[in-house]
């Protein structure tokens, strides 16, 4: 028997196994298909889609988006690295112990971007070279969405958030600017009712709707944010910032405020503070009742650790995301896994978990991590909010 007939009779077997496969699900009443496919991890459903046509309907249909991610409660971690050059996005699930690396599209026209923030399975990017470019990208499906630009002064500072809102449906981005002290110096040198200006015009605050794919001016904030407290942490379907107290000096921040840095832990707000300030341990505080005061509750009290890689002054130096996003932070906190370990991300040394059993760390390295990155906690899902490529 020849090679060439020998590959046909394979590839008869072949399709005829996924014909099999195809009338099963064809069988099912539309119902239970939907129902099976929701309770697929992403990865899964995802290599499904590229079965058959037909399995490919039943994965885009409108339903599938919304029963899978009600379903998914495990979620995934994004690895950001601009190292060696250009920007690279690998995930890791802590279940699995395994990185993988996503194909970018916009590759060639971004290049070099930041990550402002994850929701509903999008994550929100900027371009790092032309901050007035922000886009909306679902890295499993490879949606992505160029929003229309909004530009800045280059003597501003901005902080970001990125969040849904359910009740009418729709993506928001939220940009809140503020002049820094060179800017006023200009003002003042050039208009005389700057003074007055100055103590009025606190902050500029711009929110991107996605259901009118525009921008709209909101006014101002009465307070000014802790620069690295950007981006905005998503709770409740509200985004939280820490803010800073200014001195008498108008607009001037103090540098008496709390070195802290929030997190959304199984859906509550968290904060991590410094004890004692600038030592390397930390407790976290969790409000167990969102909106009230009186239920912030310390939960863990993390001792002073140093990861083995963080003693390294060439990584700390090349690490240019962590740094330039989080300023001076030691330390974030990622997550908690379901055995109960806190994941925490470690400046120039990556991510270490912490088991409060026991006061014991371990640093998490796994097949195909990249050297430096940033983290952000994702849930992979199939909604968008954009067309395919």
């Amino acid at each position: 028997m020849n090679s060439s007939h020998e590959k046909q009779i394979k590839k008869s077997k072949h399709q005829n196994t996924k014909d099999e496969h195809n009338n099963y699900f064809d069988q099912l009443q539309l119902e239970i298909a939907l129902d099976i496919l929701s309770r697929l991890p992403i990865t899964s459903l995802i290599q499904f889609s590229f079965v058959s046509r037909s399995l490919n309907s039943l994965s885009h249909h409108p339903n599938v988006a919304n029963m899978h991610f009600s379903r998914n409660e495990s979620s995934c971690l994004i690895l950001h690295s601009d190292y060696p050059i250009q920007n690279q996005l690998h995930f890791l699930i802590l279940s699995d112990e395994k990185i993988l690396k996503f194909n970018i599209p916009f590759a060639n026209s971004m290049p070099e971007f930041s990550i402002i923030g994850s929701c509903n399975g999008l994550l929100c990017l900027i371009n790092t070279l032309f901050p007035e470019s922000i886009s909306m990208y679902n890295p499993f499906t490879r949606d992505y969405l160029e929003l229309p630009k909004n530009f800045g002064s280059q003597d501003q500072i901005v902080a970001y958030g990125f969040g849904f809102n359910p009740v009418n449906n729709d993506y928001k981005v939220i940009k809140i600017s503020y002049y820094t002290y060179k800017f006023y110096h200009h003002l003042a040198r050039h208009f005389r009712a700057f003074k007055f200006y100055h103590n009025k015009q606190v902050s500029e605050v711009q929110i991107y709707s996605l259901s009118s794919n525009s921008w709209e001016n909101k006014g101002v904030l009465a307070y000014r944010l802790e620069q690295w407290s950007s981006p905005g942490v998503l709770v409740n379907t509200r985004l939280h910032w820490v803010i800073t107290y200014p001195d008498s000096n108008p607009g001037r921040p103090s540098g008496k405020w709390m070195s802290c840095h929030l997190t959304a832990l199984d859906g509550c707000l968290c904060a991590a503070v410094p004890q004692p300030p600038g030592h390397g341990a930390f407790n976290i505080w969790v409000m167990k009742e969102y909106g009230v005061n009186e239920s912030w509750t310390k939960d863990y009290s993390i001792g002073v650790y140093y990861p083995v890689s963080m003693i390294s002054h060439q990584r700390e130096r090349l690490r240019h995301i962590w740094r330039n996003m989080f300023g001076r932070k030691l330390v974030r906190v990622l997550c908690v896994m379901k055995s109960g370990e806190v994941v925490l991300e470690y400046r120039g040394g990556g991510l270490v978990s912490y088991d409060p059993n026991n006061g014991s760390f371990k640093e998490l390295t796994f097949h195909g991590m990249p050297k430096i990155y940033q983290t952000i906690v994702h849930v992979g899902s199939l909604k968008s909010a954009v067309s395919p490529l």
